[in-house]
C-alpha cells in the first residue's frame, strides 16, 4: 500500500507543467497582463509570475526606448 501510494505521488509530481518563460510572455503581451492580474489576487505564484513581471518590464523597457527613438525623428 504505501508503495502504491509513493508511485501515486511521484507521478502526479511529474505531471506538473514547467513554468511559461519570460520569452514566452514578452510574445503574448495579453497572456502576461492576465498573468500578473492572477499573481495580483494570488490565484498564481512562483517562478511563472517571476517571469511574468520580468517580461512586463522588458516590454516596457522597449516601449520607452521606441519613444525616445522616436522624439529624434
Amino acid at each position: 500500500m504505501r508503495r502504491l501510494v509513493l508511485v501515486a505521488a511521484l507521478i502526479v509530481s511529474g505531471c506538473q507543467a514547467q513554468p511559461r518563460s519570460a520569452s514566452y510572455f514578452e510574445a503574448h503581451p495579453k497572456e502576461t497582463a492576465t498573468t500578473l492580474a492572477d499573481c495580483a489576487r494570488g490565484a498564481r505564484r512562483g517562478a511563472e509570475c517571476d517571469n511574468a513581471r520580468a517580461a512586463d518590464g522588458a516590454l516596457k523597457a522597449k516601449a520607452r526606448q521606441a519613444l525616445f527613438r522616436k522624439g529624434f525623428e
